[in-house]
């Protein structure tokens, strides 16, 4: 049997549908609430706290390539009681770079901190540097967060256009043979994520197109696609296409690239 990418993308909106009824169904759900209330998070507070929350957790853990500190949400949870969304007054940004220095690891401590009072001293307020941001990665730059970081925190208030790159995307995107079927031939490089990134936006604007999920047109949002990709990829779920590919009990197996190939 030949890769037919409209037979595998009728497969792959199959497994969505498994995934949701599935055991990890009500996780993947909720983490779609949640980007769902989040759109709506800077026009209630432009310095939202929960912003805040998510931007302090990136800087302190490098995009989550560190665990989030034990005493995280206690500290943070501290902070913000004694000073909230007023997070910008003289002593309450000593004490958040304080705050940083106390969870940084030691070999990013002066980066995190760095990060940080940048981010203090360039942006009026958290809604400005996210607009920023989002204008940055359409360019290809980043700034405070690293490229991962930058899309996580994107894709998590709203922008669905960006999609976390990680090695669990880049293996599923080139082992179904999105990446073949999907990127533009005289750019591509599956070495690069920005490559992987619109390969995997094409495919969803040509295939997912008025696929609804939870309120969300997945032709219109890759970063929402990522949740799916990375429960059927990651070991906190379904592990079934992680860096040794479980192909006996994968639902898209007769219609995947890498799986036709082997067998």
């Amino acid at each position: 049997m030949e890769f037919n990418i409209d037979r595998f993308s009728e497969e792959f909106e199959n497994v969505i549908d498994w995934m949701l009824i599935d055991r990890h169904g009500r996780d993947i759900k909720a983490d779609l609430q949640l980007f769902n209330n989040n759109r709506s998070e800077f026009s209630k507070n432009p310095d939202s706290t929960k912003a805040l929350r998510i931007l302090i957790e990136l800087v302190v853990t490098q995009s989550w390539y560190y665990q989030t500190p034990a005493n995280f949400k206690e500290l943070i949870d501290l902070f913000m009681t004694k000073h909230g969304t007023n997070f910008r007054m003289p002593a309450a940004q000593a004490s958040l770079i304080e705050l940083i220095e106390g969870l940084a690891r030691p070999r990013i401590v002066t980066q995190a901190k760095e990060s940080m009072q940048k981010f203090l001293n360039n942006y009026s307020t958290i809604e400005q540097f996210t607009k920023k941001l989002y204008d940055l990665a359409k360019q290809g730059k980043t700034d405070i967060l690293g490229e991962k970081g930058r899309d996580n925190y994107l894709r998590d208030f709203g922008y669905w256009d960006r999609i976390p790159m990680d090695r669990h995307e880049m293996r599923f995107i080139i082992r179904t043979g999105i990446y073949h079927a999907c990127s533009v031939r005289d750019k591509n490089d599956p070495l690069e994520k920005f490559s992987l990134h619109d390969a995997l936006t094409r495919f969803c604007s040509r295939h997912l197109e008025r696929k609804v999920v939870e309120g969300i047109d997945l032709g219109k949002a890759p970063g929402i696609v990522d949740i799916f990709i990375w429960s059927y990829c990651g070991k906190g779920r379904y592990n079934i296409c992680g860096s040794t590919p479980k192909c006996g009990g994968c639902g898209i197996k007769n219609v995947c690239l890498y799986s036709l190939f082997k067998s």
